[in-house]
This record gives structure tokens, C-alpha cells and sequence, in this order.
């Protein structure tokens, strides 16, 4: 008996631990680290269920009950928020498609080994456009890129490296902009046309979640340059954010973006399906994501990469 109290004092310990973690990730009390928690709830949720289920085990049964209350709100809160970012779809389901395209977004990561394959692999992949991110080792990789994709904005000749947008089309008013002091010049910003429409393509490399509230601070001036924009874009890139996080829906919300028809699972790449969307493309209409897909094969970086067919739908 002394024993089982033990296990069920322990346990509830841990529900209360849990309860404190979830507070943190869903009410905005301004501290550092909220958006991280936030990335985590639907896991968080997962676990809950496991934490209930010991609970029922150990004959603490109202107290299970309370934990799988937790767990469900964590887990419906989520299926809310997606569900209301994806309503916009609804409105260019079904209709004529009067231009297609593919893109390529892809954290690459600085140190990666793999980096002949990766360049393989980006020259080689189909897509007309490629957002890399850390794309230091891509360096000596260029003369083969650029046989396929002749137009390049970002990683100019002795400066930094990090965001990259490759093209097969023609790109005009080229922009590198920077959404905070952390990581400068990591937003590009450049027009195209395709099929006789023209579009804005961006590029954003956003800063991890844990260095103090910087990632929030980005995401919402990348909100407010998204809606100085008019007309129809496409946005991809590394958001350090799952699309439930308070900065990534914001961002929705903020800039009339669509999402995906499903967001991928792209780190850390060894969860694979099990892991975090935090890598994402969206786009405003008339353009629509018709089709997207997570690499296989991290080629060497700790992302998984994104692929996805789009379309302008004919107005």
C-alpha cells in the first residue's frame, strides 16, 4: 500500500509539473522560451496521455481522469488552430489552374557532410525555384547550380551565407532584408512572372525560439513586410516554429496566407513523421500549395527538406 501511494504521489507530481508547462505554453506571460513550449504541445499532449494511463494503473483514477483533460485540451487546441488556418482553401478548391510551378525549401545545415550529395540532389530535383538556408557549403557548388538555376540572389562573394534563393526564371526588384539584429539578412524578397502572372517569392530564415523572445520579434516584423506586399506571393523557409505557436499563426492570420494541404514533420529528422513541422510554406492567393512533401533523405542536415507543387489559379 505504502509503496502505491508513493507511485501515485510521484505521478501526480509530475501532472502538476505538467499542468505548470502547459499554463506556460498558452497564457502569454512575455517570458523567454514561450514559443518553444508552444512547438511542444501537441507532444506534450501525447505525453499526457501516457502520464494518465500510469495513473490509471496506480488506482488514481480522478486524477487520471484530470491529466487526460489536459491532453485533450492540448491536443484540440492544436486541431483548432489548424483548422481554422486552413478555411481559406476552401475558396480556390476546384478551380482552373492557369499556371503551375515547384519549389524547393530546404535548411541545408552549415556543417553538413553530404554536401555533393545535397548539391545532386537541388540541381537535379525539378523545382523551379530553391530556398537554402545555411547554405555555407553550397559554395563550391555553384558553377553546377547555376547550369540549372541562373539566378541567384544571397552568399555574394565574401559575405555571409545563410539564405539562398535559386532560380530558372528571371527575378526583378531583389531585396535582402534583415528581421532583427540576432541573424541579419536572412529575409529575401524578389518578383517573377510566371505563365504571364507576376509574384513575389520570399525567402525567411527565422531565429531559434530560444534565444529570448528574438523569433517572436521576427515573426512579426516579417508579418507587418508580408502585408506591405500586395498581390500574390509565396513564402518558405526555416520558422523555428510549429504552425500552432502563437508567431507562426499570427503570421497567417496577419499576412492572408494559405497553408499547405498538410504540414510535414521536418525536425529533428531522426522523429521523422513523429517529429515538428517547423520548416513551412505558405502562399496568398490566387496562388495555392496543390501538393507538398518532406525529403525522404535529410542529406546530411538535421532538416528535412520540403518540395511542393503550386498553381495560380485563373481569375
Amino acid at each position: 500500500m505504502a509503496i502505491g501511494a508513493e507511485i501515485r504521489g510521484v505521478l501526480t507530481g509530475f501532472g502538476l509539473v505538467a499542468a505548470g508547462v502547459l499554463v506556460l505554453a498558452r497564457v502569454d506571460l512575455g517570458l523567454p522560451g514561450q514559443s518553444l513550449l508552444q512547438s511542444l504541445q501537441l507532444h506534450m499532449g501525447v505525453a499526457l496521455l501516457g502520464l494518465a494511463l500510469l495513473l490509471a494503473l496506480a488506482r488514481a483514477r480522478w486524477r487520471a481522469g484530470l491529466v487526460v483533460a489536459m491532453a485533450v485540451f492540448a491536443g484540440g487546441h492544436v486541431m483548432w488552430r489548424v483548422a481554422d488556418q486552413y478555411e481559406g482553401r476552401g475558396a480556390l478548391a476546384g478551380l482552373e489552374r492557369a499556371a503551375q510551378f515547384t519549389l524547393l525549401s530546404f535548411n541545408v545545415l552549415n556543417s553538413n557532410d553530404r554536401h555533393e550529395e545535397l548539391a545532386d540532389y537541388i540541381a537535379g530535383s525539378g523545382a523551379d525555384f530553391a530556398f537554402i538556408m545555411e547554405a555555407g557549403r553550397l559554395r563550391q557548388h555553384f558553377e553546377q547550380l547555376e547550369a540549372v538555376y541562373p539566378y541567384r540572389v544571397g552568399c555574394e562573394q565574401g559575405g555571409p551565407c545563410d539564405l539562398l534563393m535559386l532560380s530558372k526564371l528571371p527575378l526583378e526588384n531583389v531585396e535582402i532584408r534583415s528581421l532583427g539584429n540576432t541573424h541579419p539578412n536572412r529575409m529575401i524578397v524578389a518578383q517573377t512572372e510566371i505563365g504571364g502572372e507576376a509574384l513575389t517569392l520570399v525567402a525567411a530564415h527565422l531565429t531559434k525560439p530560444y534565444f529570448d523572445d528574438a523569433g517572436l520579434f521576427e515573426a512579426r516584423r516579417l508579418t507587418r513586410q508580408l502585408a506591405a506586399i500586395e498581390g500574390p506571393l509565396v513564402l518558405a523557409g526555416d520558422f523555428n516554429s510549429a504552425p500552432w505557436a502563437d508567431a507562426i499563426d499570427d503570421l497567417v492570420h496577419g499576412a492572408a496566407l494559405l497553408p499547405p494541404p498538410r504540414y510535414n514533420a521536418t525536425w529533428p529528422t531522426e522523429l521523422g513523421p513523429l517529429g515538428i513541422p517547423i520548416d513551412h510554406m505558405f502562399s496568398r492567393a490566387p496562388i495555392i500549395i496543390e501538393d507538398i512533401e518532406a525529403l525522404p533523405d535529410p542529406l546530411g542536415s538535421n532538416h528535412l527538406g520540403l518540395i511542393a507543387q503550386l498553381a495560380i489559379v485563373a481569375e
